[in-house]
């Protein structure tokens, strides 16, 4: 091993862990690591003390205290510590991904916030993100080091260090960078491994491979790379096949040990997994099965011959172009030298491809972007260092050699530009191909905007500074746990039931703003952008991916500053089976329908069914707020034989009730109700 070459991978690593240290502070949690952080303590607590609960520990209410350990008395409750998200429930519950990496995050927690107090309850957590994600740098840098030289190993590490995925969410994601970490890390173990079959790189590569494997599933597509690249590397003459038991008695050894190790390490890590081994696998594998094929979230004109164009698509328009540019010269070059270093570039190109091509293939899917394949980051920058080598080695005189170092080097600095305009919503980036953010927008590019939670943290802080004491907060179709109660300023009333419609209390509002394809509920999104003006929008590139409204009269729109008051014109009535249709004598601005149901003996109860609305009887809109649901102050639209269905304005002059419901019989028609229709006026 090149021991300076080891040292300067490590020095890039350290460099990136306090450039990503001394930002934490400034990001916030993305909507999944709630449910991720309580496993995970939830789990650690479990290994720690056997117990299946938090029966032991004080309970604190924790809004307001930032986290802070100074805040906090001993013994210090991580906020994530939740009563009801307990072992109990886990043990019971759990399935999906598997939780090593809520374990190694939940250990970070109990030594840096619970017990040594120098770090804050959610910073802690996130020191495993961001140990993870400076493997990954060494792990580049040194795979570029050894194989391309230095200029290489700089190119490979500027372009990771500014990609705006990358850089974002190593701080707050905890599946995707770990996992790209992990991969990336078994397959430099392995490609070591095979220079003098050693055992040492191949034990290292089955423990990244276990490690990623408690991660997520995604690590066993790292075959498909492999398998061709052993092929490729040994000529398609499978003499390592042919002569396989003449390898070293230690690399046979550990590769046939290794499969146990990654057994072990993902069934001892994972107590729900014990319960009813080994059916739990297959209800594992069913889980991804589920999430990774059938459903379809972008629209057809994304599809080719049942081939989905938005992965690749997605990464050439949030890919700084100068990587992108370096990366296509990188691939390039992959083939024109296929041949060095044991086809090194193969290998890169296949680690590249297959992550990409495996959500296009028809049946697959993804959605939010890149991160769920963020394996494929890696190559990339491998790939861009490849380029700008490749680049280097065209130039024949030396002195124009040594202005491309230095030009390309420079280069960086726009990206690291833009990095710093974006803090820390990098994550939104889009590059100048579609038009930036704004371009993305207009184009209603799938995901555009999409924070995926980092931006509440800002938003509580404009609370925490200009709400007044006292003040109430409900988001609109998140819940506070995805904007963590721990940050918020401790005077005021935080939760989704404050949310009053058109009674206007006064409470605030916050929600993120992007391509949100499933808006729910529909009733609070209509209002707010019918009735309400923002009295803060987070903009990022000029486009708003959070904003706040506060619910009162003072802030609604002109046209809407009317009260609402109960119908007094004419209403009849046509039934059907399951349906009611209400006439109204004039059109008007629906403001609610409510509806109190006397069922016959022999009819079932209202269980099921949707609103439509007309102004005319012949076009209907059917209303996106089914029944039962959520509308207004976190309580279902329907109770007991009671009905409230809430509009946001909503011209009309008929309105019909369907009913769905099974084992309805034809002569239960929708009578006996009680009728009140309100509109704005």
């Amino acid at each position: 091993m090149n021991t300076r070459l080891f040292l300067l991978a490590i020095l890039a690593a350290i460099i990136y862990f306090f450039l990503a240290f001394f930002t934490l502070k400034d990001y916030g949690i993305s909507w999944d690591e709630t449910l991720h952080f309580r496993r995970g303590q939830a789990y650690l607590y479990y290994f720690l003390t056997g117990k299946t609960n938090y029966s032991n520990l004080p309970i604190y209410n924790l809004q307001g205290t930032d986290g802070n350990p100074a805040n906090i008395p001993v013994p210090r409750r991580s906020f994530y510590q939740n009563d009801f998200h307990n072992g109990e429930f886990w043990l019971k519950n759990d399935t999906g991904h598997p939780p090593l990496n809520d374990e190694l995050a939940a250990f970070s927690n109990y030594i840096f916030y619970q017990k040594l107090g120098i770090l804050d309850d959610i910073s802690a957590h996130h020191i495993f993100n961001i140990l993870a994600s400076s493997l990954l740098v060494f792990t580049v840098v040194y795979f570029a080091l050894i194989t391309f030289g230095k200029f290489s190993g700089v190119i490979a590490f500027l372009s990771l260090v500014t990609y705006p995925l990358f850089a974002s969410e190593s701080h707050f994601n905890i599946k995707d960078p770990p996992e790209a970490t992990f991969f990336a890390a078994s397959l430099l173990a392995f490609y070591k491994s095979l220079e003098k079959f050693s055992w040492r790189w191949l034990l290292l590569f089955w423990l990244f491979f276990a490690f990623g494997l408690g991660i997520k599933l995604n690590i066993l597509f790292i075959f498909l790379i492999i398998i061709p690249y052993l092929i490729y590397r040994y000529k398609w003459k499978f003499s390592l096949f042919r002569n396989f038991l003449l390898l070293p008695k230690a690399y046979l050894f550990t590769l046939f040990l290794g499969p146990l190790l990654v057994i072990a390490t993902f069934i001892l890590t994972w107590p729900n997994m014990w319960q009813h081994f080994p059916s739990s696998i297959l209800d594992v594998l069913k889980y991804y099965k589920d999430v990774g094929t059938g459903a379809v979230y972008q629209p057809d004109n994304f599809f080719i011959l049942g081939f989905n164009f938005f992965p690749i698509l997605w990464i050439i328009f949030t890919t700084p172009p100068i990587v992108l540019i370096l990366s296509v010269v990188g691939t390039v070059s992959s083939f024109i030298n296929k041949e060095k270093y044991k086809g090194v570039t193969m290998l890169w190109l296949l680690w590249f491809i297959t992550p990409i091509l495996r959500v296009m293939i028809p049946g697959t899917d993804i959605y939010g972007g890149s991160r769920q394949i963020m394996e494929f980051l890696p190559a990339v920058c491998l790939l861009a260092g490849l380029g700008a080598w490749q680049i280097y080695h065209w130039l024949k005189i030396n002195k124009a050699k040594k202005v491309l170092v230095f030009c390309l080097i420079a280069v960086f600095i726009w990206p690291t530009f833009v990095l710093v305009k974006l803090h820390p919503n990098e994550n939104v980036y889009f590059n100048f191909l579609i038009g930036g953010l704004p371009g993305a927008a207009k184009n209603n590019f799938p995901s555009w905007g999409n924070s995926f939670g980092n931006a509440y943290l800002q938003g509580i802080k404009w609370i925490n500074q200009n709400a007044e004491t006292g003040a109430k907060l409900a988001l609109i179709q998140g819940t506070p746990a995805n904007a963590p109660a721990i940050f918020m300023r401790g005077d005021i009333d935080y939760k989704n039931a404050n949310w009053s419609g058109i009674e206007r209390k006064g409470e605030y509002l916050m929600e993120l703003t992007f391509n949100n394809t499933i808006q729910t509920p529909n009733y609070a999104w209509e209002y707010v952008d019918n009735f309400l003006t923002p009295l803060y929008e987070l903009k990022v590139d000029r486009v708003a991916i959070l904003k706040i409204w506060k619910n009162d009269l003072e802030h609604t729109k002109d046209q809407y500053k009317i009260s609402q008051s109960q119908y007094r014109g004419n209403i009849n009535f046509s039934s059907k089976p399951n349906e009611r249709v209400i006439y109204l004598s004039d059109q008007v601005s629906l403001s609610r329908l409510a509806l109190s149901f006397i069922p016959a003996s022999s009819c079932n109860k209202l269980t099921d069914g949707y609103i439509e609305t007309s102004t005319n009887g012949t076009d209907w809109i059917r209303e996106k707020d089914r029944i039962p649901s959520i509308q207004v102050g976190n309580k279902s639209n329907l109770q007991n034989n009671n009905l409230e269905f809430y509009f946001a304005a909503r011209k009309a002059k008929l309105i019909k009730l369907i009913k769905l419901m099974q084992n309805y019989g034809q002569n239960c028609h929708l009578e006996n109700l009680t009728t009140r229709v309100y509109i704005l006026q």
